[in-house]
């Protein structure tokens, strides 16, 4: 055991021993931050992600290569955000970068210290140090005790989703008691749901139509393996997510009815001429009748 948490953990520090490269993208953001691109890494990762690739059906999810227009996705919703808290968090674009976990869960005062060390501790150094999702395929994840995302798959929805999380959690006034009832079965359901509501009403508001239709095929078959764990996983996740397929499906599919209906109304109100009705003559507009002699 101790050889393998030493080998992970050297292969993790590999994952993150570069600097990041010129920085690609909308542009610099003070609360986003990209890995440096490690080849080895970063096709091992893709590899051991296929069977949840498959899954959702979804080469994007775990892709450990973030595209320009996926980050910009995520730096509009970023400026959007006014809580304290979230203005706090980090974004980590497919970097492994402990140190920094580390020193954010010592510093992160929206969650009480009791907390941070009693769970936040343990939670952070597995998840974030010695097993990291920037080799391991744990997929995206938002973790409460840093206030950190760490995001792998290039796919808006999922990053909206993982901001979700941080906007849910921001929102909060004991984030340390909400973060640790997620042990509580049905509260990840809830936070989940919570987030994914979240990301698809973003979605709406702007009118990225493309967008949310893509996210209901993603988002909703992920949600799909959440409640399928609790019935006889892993059959119980594989049932689920194909019932979350089937779900997103539909839903897009009536979205996208509904969007080329309105785009139709639209179109028929440019091209159709206004019809100007004559108001009929009134008692007062009506000519004056000349006097009998």
């Amino acid at each position: 055991m101790q050889r393998l948490l030493s080998a992970c953990l050297s292969v993790s520090l590999l994952a993150g021993c570069a600097t990041a490269p010129p920085y690609t993208g909308p542009g610099p953001h003070p609360q986003v931050e990209r890995g440096a691109a490690v080849p080895p890494v970063d096709v091992l990762g893709n590899v051991l992600a296929l069977p949840m690739k498959l899954l959702l059906w979804s080469w994007e999810f775990d892709l450990h290569s973030i595209s320009p227009q996926t980050e910009e996705k995520l730096v509009e919703y970023i400026n959007t955000q006014q809580l304290p808290a979230f203005k706090d968090a980090k974004f980590q674009l497919n970097e492994y970068n402990p140190g920094q976990d580390l020193a954010r869960l010592v510093h992160n005062h929206h969650v009480a210290w009791p907390y941070r060390l009693l769970i936040g501790f343990p939670v952070t150094l597995l998840s974030d140090v010695l097993l990291p999702g920037r080799l391991f395929p744990w997929g995206d994840y938002y973790n409460p005790y840093n206030n950190t995302v760490h995001l792998f798959s290039d796919h808006p929805a999922i990053a909206l989703h993982e901001a979700g999380h941080t906007h849910d959690f921001s929102a909060r006034r004991w984030k340390g008691t909400y973060a640790l009832c997620r042990i509580i079965p049905g509260v990840d359901l809830y936070q989940e749901y919570k987030a994914t509501k979240e990301a698809i009403h973003y979605l709406r508001v702007t009118d990225d139509h493309e967008t949310e239709l893509n996210a209901y095929k993603i988002l909703y078959p992920a949600y799909g393996t959440y409640v399928g764990a609790y019935f006889f996983p892993p059959i119980g996740t594989v049932a689920g997510a194909l019932l979350g397929h089937a779900t997103g499906r539909s839903e897009a599919a009536l979205r996208s009815t509904y969007f080329k209906e309105q785009d139709q109304k639209m179109q028929e109100a440019i091209t159709t001429p206004a019809v100007i009705t004559p108001a009929p003559p009134t008692a007062h507009s009506q000519e004056p009748v000349p006097a009998s002699p």
